[in-house]
């Protein structure tokens, strides 16, 4: 795994590859996990600590999601409590997610096997991290905590092979059901991708403090990608 080398105030401050490089195909990133890593990586350099786990958080939302898919969804249909809340016939991984509480896909994911308990633990102290609306502590997060999660998360779940599923299918290949109903639903939403650290921002107050309830089946902060 290779890194580079900020120095800030005399410090030495090693940044993990993925946030400098999250386009090496080592990784098998899409285009919003990679969108979601550069802005982690610009929020962390512009010291908002606690936007980046925002991020971050996105990021690994995207993965647990495609790599649970990835794996087979009649497997995970047999494991989820309310079927009906994945939308198996949603054109897009926002449209079949939507409905499903985020904290529980760390739950699925660990069912599944395709995380051990370690990333486990990993990601549910990442949310809560992130989900904590104590504006004081969250001005305590330093950059030093940060790119010490982005690191274990790195090692513990971006670098890990998606396994494969019972039909045998590439990660980057979309649900098979899938039937598009015209050229654009074949496109990215990218000029829906938030464009700055101020999108994140915009989505303070109410509106984190809502989505950051563990029992709101709405809870995607960034909601933006396809």
């Amino acid at each position: 795994m290779s890194f580079y080398i900020i120095k800030k105030d005399d410090v030495m401050i090693e940044y993990p590859n993925i946030l400098k490089n999250p386009f090496d195909p080592i990784y098998k990133l899409e285009d919003y996990e990679i969108y979601s890593l550069k802005e982690c990586e610009e929020l962390i350099s512009i010291e908002k600590y606690s936007y980046a786990l925002f991020a971050l958080w996105s990021a690994i939302t995207i993965n647990l999601q495609r790599r649970i898919e990835y794996f087979g969804i009649p497997i995970f249909l047999n494991i989820i409590e309310k079927k009906e809340q994945f939308n198996e016939d949603g054109n897009t991984l926002k449209d079949r997610w939507l409905n499903i509480n985020e904290f529980k896909i760390i739950e699925y994911s660990r069912k599944l096997n395709l995380i051990n308990h370690v990333t486990q633990n990993l990601l549910a102290t990442l949310f809560w991290m992130k989900s904590n609306t104590d504006e004081q502590e969250n001005k305590q997060i330093t950059k030093e905590e940060v790119i010490a999660l982005v690191y274990l998360i790195e090692k513990n779940l971006f670098l890990k092979e998606f396994k494969e599923d019972r039909r045998g299918k590439d990660p980057h290949i979309k649900n098979t059901k899938i039937k598009f109903r015209r050229k654009d639903d074949m496109k990215t939403d990218s000029n829906e991708i938030p464009n700055t650290y101020h999108d994140l921002m915009l989505r303070s107050g109410k509106i984190f403090e809502n989505n950051n309830k563990p029992n709101n089946p709405n809870n995607n902060l960034l909601d933006k990608y396809c």
